[in-house]
This record gives structure tokens, C-alpha cells and sequence, in this order.
């Protein structure tokens, strides 16, 4: 971790609410996506030093997720409180959430409090604000789960690949992206080395979806979609009744590559390590699709490689 760049260290409480969507829950299925678009805003107002202002800790209420942030440095905190004053940091929040959870009209409602004090109304008295941030001194570490999504997004921002047995990051592509690869900050799990499955007596190594794997799917796969869904809800709670119907009625406007596309996002941003290839071809096969599977497969040369 990058050392503070001054001896000014002081935390802060952001509480976040939706009306439109209920955000500990999304937080819950789709952990890692959400907070790397939470990081990526905090990141927004760190200036020079990357871990100026960090996420300790994700706390959940009935609705609303709870941020604590640690600021380690007076700089970092001024940019963070103008910011906020400007209401940049809801813009933001608004846009990445609304990124990665597809819904594009998402508003949220911030709130930004230090013990019992409410800062939402003082943000005019800046060094009042900055006194109280630095009152209160962060009370424990980096929240263990949360430091090790740091590293795996650090290491895919640096071109290298997440250690195996500790991969469990989950990828935050949207259909607009799928051209282009995947963005600088998804992360595919990756499965244990030497895992493989049979398909028509030929060994294949069981890996991590990727952007190719989706896009051949939701292209092929037409009105099928929703019974391949409801095999895959078998094992995976993010496909549960009703989120098969919902996602028709939600996506009924739109072509059936992006419905079949928004099923599969949810399959993968909620299993993590485990929605795995095997997984969609055993899918596949069980609703007589073995036509698609081979098409997934053609993307593994020559089965074991």
C-alpha cells in the first residue's frame, strides 16, 4: 500500500439510497461490481496518491450502503468536500451504478455524516467539515475482503493475472462494451488448474466465461434463453423466480441477444469463480442446445490446450 502522504488521516460516513432499486441487495449479488464502481468513483478524487481516500469498510442498513472512507491527507479530503459541495460525487455514483447494474435513469441519494454530526448541511464551512472528518480517526483496518479486490483490480489494471486460489472477482461488461474486450477493470475468476470436463468424449478445460463465450451465446441462442436461465437458476440465486421474468419483461423492447445477454451477466456477476463454462454447456445440453455448446467450446483450441 502506497504510504499516507501526510500526517492528516480522518474518516468519514457516505450513506447511499435508491428508490428505484434496493442497493444493499445489489451489493449482496453483485458484490464485487459494485464496489469496484463505488472505487472507481472514490478514485475520481484521490489526486496524486492512489490510496488518498480509501473504502474501509461496506456497512448495509435496510436501504441504504454505508460507505467508510478513510481520507490520509488534507488535500485529498478538500477535493473530495468540493466534490460533493458541486454534487460531482452523486453524478458520478449515479453513472457508475447505473453502469453496472443496467439501469441507466438510476438516482441516488447521498448523505455524508461523521458520528452524529450531519455534514450535508455545512458543506459551505469547509474547515468546520475537515475539523470533524479528522475527529474521527478510522477505528479498524481495511476490511479484509475489500483490500483483496483492491489487489486483483490493480493487477488486471497492470496487465497481469489474478492468483487462482484467490480469484473471485466478478466481470462488470455491459453489452456496449462487448466489442471492444473487456473493460480495463473486469476481472474473469479463474478455476482451479487442471479442472476439465467431457463433452462428446473429448477433454476440455473448465475456465472462466469470457466476452467471446457471451457474445456467441446471446447471439445463438435466440428465445431459448429463458429455458438455459432456468437451468442455470438450478445452482444460482441471482436466477431465482421471478429474475427470469423480470429480465423479459424489463429487456421485452430491446433484441433477444441483449435479454440473453442480461441473463448471462447475471449468471456470471453472481457466481463468480464458479460460473464457469462446464456450467453453461452442461446448460446448454440439458435443453438439447448441444449445437451452441460446440460453438463455446471452438474457442478452446483443440480441447486441452
Amino acid at each position: 500500500m502506497t504510504s499516507c502522504p501526510s500526517d492528516w488521516i480522518g474518516s468519514v460516513y457516505l450513506f447511499i439510497q435508491s428508490d428505484s432499486t434496493s442497493l444493499p441487495d445489489q451489493y449482496d449479488t453483485c458484490k464485487s461490481t459494485v464496489y469496484n464502481a463505488l472505487r472507481n468513483v472514490i478514485s475520481e478524487f484521490s489526486g496524486e496518491f492512489p490510496n488518498s481516500i480509501e473504502i474501509l469498510k461496506v456497512h448495509k442498513s435496510d436501504r441504504q450502503l454505508i460507505l467508510y472512507l478513510k481520507f490520509c491527507g488534507k488535500s485529498a479530503c478538500e477535493r473530495f468536500l468540493q466534490g460533493y459541495r458541486e454534487r460531482r460525487v452523486h453524478q458520478h455514483i449515479q453513472n457508475q451504478l447505473g453502469h453496472c447494474l443496467n439501469m441507466g435513469s438510476l438516482q441516488v441519494h447521498l448523505e455524508l455524516k461523521v458520528d452524529t454530526q450531519m455534514l450535508d448541511t455545512q458543506l459551505d464551512e469547509e474547515e468546520k467539515c475537515l475539523q470533524y472528518i479528522s475527529s474521527l480517526k478510522p477505528s479498524y483496518q481495511k476490511d479484509d475482503e475489500l483490500a483483496e479486490l483492491d489487489r486483483l483490480f490493480r493487477n488486471v489494471s497492470l496487465g497481469t493475472s489474478p492468483s487462482p486460489e484467490n480469484s473471485n472477482v466478478l466481470p462488470s461488461s455491459s453489452p456496449q462494451d462487448s466489442n471492444q474486450g473487456s473493460p480495463p477493470h473486469t476481472l474473469r475468476s479463474i478455476s482451479s488448474e487442471g479442472s476439465t470436463f467431457q463433452f462428446q468424449g473429448q477433454d476440455f478445460i473448465d475456465r472462466p466465461l469470457t466476452s467471446e463465450h457471451h457474445q456467441i451465446f446471446a447471439k445463438s441462442v435466440g428465445t431459448s434463453w429463458k429455458k438455459v436461465g432456468r437451468t442455470l437458476k438450478q445452482n444460482c440465486h441471482a436466477l431465482e423466480d421471478p429474475a427470469i421474468e423480470t429480465l423479459a419483461y424489463e429487456y421485452g423492447r430491446d433484441s433477444l441477444y441483449e435479454q440473453a445477454y442480461q441473463m448471462l451477466q447475471r449468471f456470471i456477476d453472481c457466481e463468480g469463480r464458479k460460473g464457469t463454462l462446464q456450467r453453461l454447456v452442461d446448460a446448454l445440453i440439458k435443453n438439447g442446445l448441444t449445437g451452441i455448446a460446440e460453438k463455446l467450446l471452438l474457442v478452446q483450441e483443440n480441447g486441452l490446450n
